[in-house]
């Protein structure tokens, strides 16, 4: 009995930590656009409050957040100082030479509250605003390069100068991004480690399903395979919201997603495994998880053609089956050597989908009031 109660004791520990858990924070990203005069004007769209703390947005708290945006003056302070902060860390270059730039717009103090206000006291974070830039690029330019402060945290970064140069790349905190005049070509690594850490370390409820997903399946291949109809359905919504094809949804998505987490954990403890309807339960949840993702996605790549669009996301989608496939590996290792250590593996396989079931039925239930309490 006491490795049970240890297991429901990880388990409460968990659903703890998950409903104090950072907010829904979102990536920087630019749209930067060199015109025929070689005016290059571009917008970094952040996260103000999690600027103003001085942290990524997802290493900001809540109550990190909080204090910068309800003590009295603390926005204002922050606010103020922020523009030539910002100014200083973002840095362009024009084959190699440093270029002047002009800050042309930066949120105030009193449009990041409104913002904030706007969204209602469930979303109060993140506060996505936009800082706008200029330069004077010579003529004859090759190469371009930019750096944002390291503040904002990753950067997925649009370039382009008309039709016949563009690159899109998602840039590390103080790395430097090259764009290339005259050459389309686009930096499919950032989005492959997008994609994986999608799922490790930051979907912790993407996690969380997986490892039902593996303790419901009979064997390590079924799991895979399981994981791999899963992505398709992730895909498929994917594609078709930030195509256009599907309108974005609302938030209403979040509890419906933490529903499968737990109906993933009760088919964990049935351990009744149904071959049919395995393969659709895959499918029908990624469809659902692909809705959230593209809710948060799809504005980042309004710009991109339908073409090069498939090509990104084609490598995130690799990227959250590489995860995947980590997890259900390192789940059937643990299970293995637990099963050495002569613990029965179909009740430790049901204990586990029960604690899922019940972290997932609690995740809903408060994702609900929290709708709630913001409507």
């Amino acid at each position: 009995m006491s490795f049970v109660r240890s297991l429901f004791l990880a388990g409460f520990v968990l659903l703890s930590a998950s409903l104090q858990a950072h907010p829904e924070w979102r990536e920087a990203y630019c749209i930067g656009v060199i015109d025929d005069e070689y005016v290059f004007d571009f917008k970094v769209k952040f996260d103000a409050p999690s600027y103003y703390v001085g942290k990524p947005p997802k290493e900001a708290t809540i109550a990190e957040l909080d204090a910068v945006m309800f003590t009295p003056g603390r926005l204002e302070a922050a606010a103020a100082s922020a523009p030539n902060d910002f100014l200083r860390g973002t840095r362009v270059y024009a084959d190699g030479a440093l270029i002047p730039l002009e800050l042309v717009g930066f949120p105030a103090a009193a449009e990041v509250r409104a913002q904030s206000k706007q969204q209602g006291e469930a979303d109060r974070y993140p506060v996505i605003l936009t800082a706008r830039f200029r330069a004077k690029i010579p003529r004859d330019t090759g190469l371009i390069e930019v750096v944002y402060p390291a503040t904002l945290g990753p950067v997925i970064t649009n370039l382009r100068r008309g039709m016949d140069s563009q690159v899109l790349m998602t840039l590390a905190p103080g790395e430097k991004g090259s764009f290339k005049i005259g050459e389309i070509h686009f930096t499919l690594g950032g989005f492959l480690r997008e994609g994986f850490t999608h799922v490790c370390p930051e979907g912790w409820d993407h996690c969380l399903f997986m490892l039902a997903m593996m303790l419901a399946a009979a064997s390590v291949g079924e799991a895979l395979k399981r994981s791999l109809i899963f992505t398709l359905g992730h895909a498929i919504t994917l594609s078709l919201v930030v195509t256009g094809l599907l309108p974005t949804v609302g938030p209403w998505i979040e509890p419906v997603i933490a529903a499968t987490i737990a109906l993933g954990g009760y088919l964990a403890y049935r351990q009744k495994p149904a071959r049919m309807a395995f393969m659709l339960v895959p499918l029908a949840f990624g469809l659902i998880h692909g809705l959230g993702f593209a809710a948060a996605a799809a504005d980042k790549f309004q710009d991109i053609s339908t073409a090069d669009l498939g090509k990104l996301l084609l490598g995130f989608n690799v990227g959250v089956e590489a995860a995947q496939a980590g997890i259900i590996i390192v789940t059937a290792g643990v299970l293995y050597l637990l099963s050495k250590a002569r613990l029965e593996p179909t009740l430790l396989r049901r204990v586990l989908g029960l604690l899922i079931a019940a972290v997932g039925t609690a995740i809903m239930a408060y994702r609900i009031w929290a709708l709630a309490k913001g409507a």
